[in-house]
């Protein structure tokens, strides 16, 4: 097989398929450089790969479904990249930036920079079924929800919102999922710890101890003593209620001091009470 002229290597690479001359490509170094310089004249050069651009973006426009477009990308290395450009920029002109979503899902930092880029929208709420509280989310939420702390930022250095109807949802999903990194991103901007979080009222610190996020509680109670407001009754009280329920879910009331506390909790519990909490509370109400 080494010694054979190229003129026979071309008949045989004719009749093999393309895994067939792949593995051919592995025997040496002479069958290596033959095969590759073979798929770049005859196989990957010609037909549907060797018309111009122009009429690849005549075809990709009449094709009906985001699916078949994202097909013929992924058909050849030449037409992903120029593919993509038009399903992105054709995305955000008529689908509301509904790849952003995507992107944020699947933490793709490159994507998510080329739609903002070109003006796609960073607050969207397409691309994305309902989600928390009933809510559509936009791509900060999704990222949140799935713990991205790169595209988390990459969001909110291009203007993501952190409400969502009036909601913080993007940091009440990422508590809930217990993504304590982004959870301390997303609360970079509050003022002290007993912000509410949602409509109900509840805050992000008790949120955050009924998840045992201790860096996250840790967080919220020192911006908290900074705070001039903090030590006044009312403040106290909703660390009074998270103590209790922490108390209450971890603990047993007939067992209480001989019950070994979960680790995490029982540091949030130490927290608390250094922070004014009072064990006396025996309500979960928060004023």
């Amino acid at each position: 097989l080494l010694t054979i002229p190229n003129e026979l290597l071309l008949e045989i690479a004719s009749s093999l398929r393309l895994p067939d001359l792949r593995r051919l490509s592995r025997v040496n170094c002479q069958l290596y450089f033959f095969t590759n310089d073979y798929l770049a004249r005859y196989r990957y050069n010609s037909g549907l790969v060797a018309l111009p651009n122009e009429i690849i973006l005549e075809i990709v426009q009449h094709l009906g479904r985001q699916k078949d477009r994202s097909n013929l990308a992924r058909a050849s290395q030449r037409f992903y990249p120029l593919i993509m450009h038009y399903i992105v920029r054709h995305d955000v002109r008529h689908g509301g930036s509904s790849l952003l979503n995507y992107a944020a899902k699947k933490n793709l930092g490159g994507m998510a920079r080329n739609i903002l880029h070109i003006g796609g929208d960073v607050n969207t709420q397409r691309g994305c079924r309902v989600g928390f509280a009933k809510r559509q989310p936009t791509p900060l939420v999704t990222a949140a929800s799935h713990g991205h702390k790169k595209m988390v930022r990459i969001l909110l250095k291009t203007g993501a919102s952190h409400f969502v109807d009036g909601m913080r949802v993007p940091l009440a999903v990422a508590i809930s999922n217990r993504h304590e990194n982004v959870a301390l991103i997303l609360s970079q901007e509050l003022d002290f710890g007993d912000m509410f979080l949602t409509k109900t009222g509840q805050m992000v610190f008790q949120m955050g101890c009924e998840m045992k996020l201790v860096n996250l509680v840790c967080h919220y109670l020192e911006r908290g003593s900074h705070c001039a407001e903090s030590v006044n009754a009312p403040r106290l009280h909703p660390r009074s209620t998270a103590l209790y329920r922490t108390l209450l879910k971890d603990a047993s009331k007939d067992i209480l001091l001989k019950r070994e506390l979960h680790a995490n909790a029982y540091q949030i519990v130490l927290m608390l009470l250094q922070h004014g909490a009072s064990p006396d509370i025996r309500i979960g109400a928060t004023r």
